[in-house]
């Protein structure tokens, strides 16, 4: 039992950390159960802030034992295309009571009262800058008080570290690597001098070998030469190759000197 939210954190982040790529879904309701469990909440909800990102099922919901697990077709009626419009407010967070979600507008919302839920919030979620989606949840009872400004800000962090694990577990299986490949490739690594590493990590991000060869002070022809040396020494055939190798290793990420 986590006592405390420091604990709570430090026990979810050593859980994500050991997970692998495709475990993550799995491993979510876990730790989805833990902070139902620590905010005395009944269900929680993580979806997406696009229309076919939603009906193509890029949701995850849990909930306790005892109450209705999220059916999201019940949900897709009347107006509910307006639902998504909450995300535009400029509130990180909304909170709905009893009165708030039986007389509410839109129809889903009204349908969760329907449902059974006497409380609910929304809390939006943001990646790079950008609206990604929000965190939805419920409480079907008036035994709890409301959460305090300080819980909403915990459970807020709290899910932004499993959508950023999440969105890091889906890029890493869209990849497809076994545990082997892994070993290889980390072998195939240690093959590259520092200078093509570099080289690497900038065609990674998305530099060209001009704009390259302009970084690192060097010919255009000498950024191709080393890439054709990296593509032999790794074994692959071509650029988009090369690319996806960087990305499973790491090196596409972005240092930012300050």
């Amino acid at each position: 039992m986590n006592s405390t939210f420091e604990d709570l954190l430090m026990s979810q982040s050593e859980q994500l950390t050991a997970s692998k790529p495709n475990e993550f879904l799995e491993n979510f309701v876990k730790l989805a159960e833990e902070a139902l469990e620590w905010f005395k909440l009944d269900r929680l909800t993580v979806f997406p802030n696009s229309m076919i990102l939603l009906n193509d099922g890029k949701t995850i919901s849990v909930s306790r034992e005892g109450i209705p697990a999220l059916e999201k077709q019940r949900f897709l009626k009347g107006n509910y295309k307006e639902y998504l419009r909450i995300l535009r407010s400029k509130q990180t967070w909304q909170i709905f009571d009893s009165e708030a979600l039986a007389q509410h507008p839109l129809d889903p919302v009204k349908e969760l009262y329907r449902e059974g839920a006497r409380w609910h919030g929304i809390i939006r979620l943001e990646l790079f800058g950008q609206t990604w989606g929000a965190l939805a949840f419920s409480r079907f009872s008036l035994d709890e008080p409301p959460l305090t400004e300080e819980n909403i800000k915990r459970l807020k962090l709290l899910c932004d570290i499993w959508l950023c694990f999440w969105q890091h577990a889906t890029m890493t299986r869209n990849l497809s690597l076994d545990d082997s490949t892994v070993v290889d490739e980390s072998e195939k690594l240690l093959l590259l001098s520092k200078k093509q590493c570099t080289v690497l990590t900038l065609l990674a991000q998305g530099y060209t070998a001009k704009q390259c060869a302009e970084k690192l002070f060097l010919s255009p022809r000498t950024i191709e030469s080393h890439k054709y040396r990296m593509l032999d020494i790794l074994e692959l055939d071509n650029h988009t190759e090369l690319v996806q190798f960087a990305l499973r290793n790491g090196l596409g990420i972005e240092s930012v000197d300050r």
